[in-house]
């Protein structure tokens, strides 16, 4: 970095690097410290728990996880499964490098710290090589390490940081290696842009497209040369991604990222994130919505992120940018663009709602040439105005650094706030299931069914032989679980609907025990707490379904109520279901279950759903549990059931289930 050499011909870092230097060390012990105290188990992103799954699966020895059968009840956030593996949505570059870091010291806090630092440096030395002074340079990196956006995600097990450096690195390799006619920078330059592209490849050709067409353009005579060292940098990621595709998806030109859910893709329609996912009607006006939603954050999540965007635009009219510059910005505008037919970002902005709390990770990329270029005009801007007199440019100068400085200091102050709070309603679950006595094996009721959503401490290591064992409360496969652990606990985790979606959300999460019960019928108490719908409603029913039989009773949807259901070997019928304390408004007496069939119905597990109709006649539902139910295979007419003994422990604020299934008290039954 910026290394010069005097008359003595020893190497010298000038100031400016020095500088740089401290201030990337700072990135990195920022990283770690805000790992610790604001994300120790991860954020609101699932998406780390599946590169940290996969980190820890490399650093194991392996490139999957293993997937025991039934392998759906193990399934990790947005996973699949193929031949007795888990495969998992992202290809392995970024992991590997977390795996890295967890092979030499055991965590993933060295390779937070090395990104960090890595990210500052580079954007110095891509800054100087795009025609910046040093101190121009050292700006851009100073306003990539101040945003609030940077700091956030370095301290995360993602992909966004890592390709912003992979990015700029093939940048500063391709023009270096052009600029002095050497083949080492453009072959590393190559290396680096295959690995972006395997990491993001839709973001890596927005951002880096312009660029490329310049250098196709104006490289005459030396296209060949340069494509020629690019292509040998690329061979190598280009291998490994061929390879890993073949061996996850059997075809070496599919990406993982497609393998679980073909909806899941650029364009406007219907769009899923998972098998089960309501289908998402993405158009252009969401995506115009989605792009100006991130850029309304990026404006205080990029340190002066108006100011460096004005700016910017006032170096490019003036014509004080470089020709890679220029084309870096058109590649910010290109990437804006392209973001508009990008469904993930719609996702993130207006159904999850993350962004507001973990920044707009998508532009990550938008930082390259928004500090870039936002530094080459604000160090002209304010060469100017001091050129007019010292006095009337700092009477300027002043008052907008210290806007910028306190917008950024509100926003990382929220952001750290409230990712404290969704943190503190995960430790608060961590502690409840590790205080569990000896090993556990706790079902987790989730919806959508992957482990690690919505809270990641749900989440399973790639052994599958933690002193805590979760597994997706599924059905039937619970039995096949449970019997498979006989020496650990069970038990049933069931959190809030809307659990950590925002700081504000429920967090309630209530663990209760289960035992199995087997007999020619098994009892079981259903229970629906007072005042278990809310919002306006107009009616409220319970639903009982087993394979192609289902049950129907009216409830009180203001009031308590309590059944008995008997589950027997003759499926689902009305006098199965005796009421206790249940009555409806226009029906003093218990109401009465009315069967009726379901068309293409299977299995033998009961689910127990509490449905409401508000006054317009929509249905929705409000509850929904899984009593796993097994019949004897031969011998007389038995079941198998896997209940609740009742809770055991519960943590949390807000709404809570309102739907509870307990075994009745049989003497000797339960084991």
């Amino acid at each position: 970095m910026s290394i010069r050499h005097d008359d003595a011909s020893v190497p010298r870092v000038s100031a400016a690097g020095w500088y740089v230097v401290a201030l990337a060390v700072c990135a990195a012990v920022g990283a770690v410290v805000l790992r610790h105290t604001v994300f120790p188990l991860l954020s609101v992103n699932n998406d780390e728990g599946i590169y940290l799954l996969h980190a820890r699966t490399l650093a194991a020895g392996r490139l999957f996880p293993s997937a025991p059968d039934p392998a759906q009840s193990y399934l990790p956030w947005l996973g699949t499964v193929i031949d007795g593996h888990y495969v998992l949505k992202y290809t392995p570059f970024v992991p590997a490098i977390y795996a890295v870091g967890l092979l030499l010291t055991g965590s993933i806090d060295l390779a937070l710290a090395v990104i960090a630092a890595t990210a500052v440096i580079v954007t110095y030395l891509l800054g100087v090589e795009l025609g910046g002074t040093r101190r121009v340079a050292a700006l851009a990196a100073t306003l990539l390490a101040l945003s609030p956006l940077t700091m956030i995600q370095s301290a995360m097990v993602l992909s966004y940081l890592p390709a912003l450096i992979l990015m700029q690195a093939a940048v500063l390799g391709v023009l270096r290696g052009r600029r002095r006619d050497q083949v080492w920078p453009v072959v590393a330059g190559g290396a680096a842009l295959g690995v972006a592209g395997a990491v993001r490849p839709y973001d890596a050709v927005l951002l880096l497209g312009p660029l490329a067409v310049w250098l196709a353009v104006t490289s005459a005579g030396r296209r060949w040369w340069l494509l020629r060292w690019l292509l040998c940098g690329l061979a190598a990621p280009a291998v490994v991604v061929l390879a890993t595709n073949l061996a996850a998806t059997g075809n070496p030109l599919r990406l993982p990222f497609a393998l679980l859910e073909p909806d899941d893709r650029l364009g406007f329609g219907g769009r899923r994130l998972y098998p089960g996912d309501g289908l998402h009607e993405f158009g252009l006006a969401d995506g115009l919505r989605s792009v100006g939603d991130h850029l309304w954050l990026l404006g205080g999540w990029a340190c002066g992120g108006v100011v460096l965007a004005a700016a910017a635009i006032g170096a490019a009219v003036r014509r004080r940018l470089s020709a890679p510059a220029a084309m870096l910005g058109l590649g910010g505008v290109a990437f804006l663009i392209g973001y508009v037919g990008f469904w993930g970002a719609w996702n993130a902005a207006e159904l999850w709602g993350g962004i507001r709390y973990v920044g707009p990770f998508y532009l990550v990329p938008v930082l390259v040439p928004l500090v870039q270029l936002g530094a080459v005009g604000s160090a002209a801007g304010a060469a100017a105005l001091l050129a007019r007199g010292r006095r009337m440019g700092l009477a300027v100068i002043v008052p907008v650094v210290t806007a910028v400085a306190v917008l950024t200091g509100f926003v990382v102050t929220g952001a750290v706030r409230d990712n404290r709070v969704l943190t503190d309603h995960d430790r608060d679950l961590h502690a409840m299931l590790t205080g569990l006595p000896g090993r556990s094996l706790v079902f987790v009721a989730a919806s959508p069914a992957f482990l690690g959503h919505p809270s990641p401490v749900t989440a399973n290591g790639p052994d599958l032989d933690g002193r805590q064992l979760y597994a997706i409360a599924r059905g039937v496969d619970d039995l096949t679980v449970a019997a498979d652990h006989r020496d650990r606990s069970a038990y049933l985790l069931r959190m809030a609907a809307a659990y950590n979606r925002s700081p504000s959300s429920p967090s309630t999460a209530r663990l209760e025990r289960l035992a199995v019960r087997s007999g020619k019928q098994v009892d079981v108490a259903i229970t629906i707490g007072p005042r278990s719908v809310t919002g306006a409603v107009r009616s409220a029913r319970l639903v009982f379904t087993a394979g192609s039989h289902r049950l129907t009773v009216p409830v009180d949807p203001r009031a308590a109520s309590s059944f008995t259901l008997t589950v027997d070997a003759d499926g689902l019928d009305p006098t199965d279901l005796t009421a206790s304390t249940a009555r409806t408004p226009g029906n003093p007496t218990s109401p009465q279950a009315t069967a009726s069939t379901v068309r293409g119905g299977r299995g033998t597990s009961v689910t127990v759903a509490l449905l409401a109709t508000d006054p317009y006649g929509r249905e929705r539902t409000v509850d929904r549990q899984i009593l796993p139910v097994r019949l004897a295979l031969s011998g007389a007419p038995a079941v198998t059931v896997l209940g609740s003994l009742g809770p055991v422990d519960e943590i949390g604020t807000g709404t809570r289930p309102p739907l509870g299934l307990t075994l009745t008290a049989v003497p000797g039954a339960v084991r």
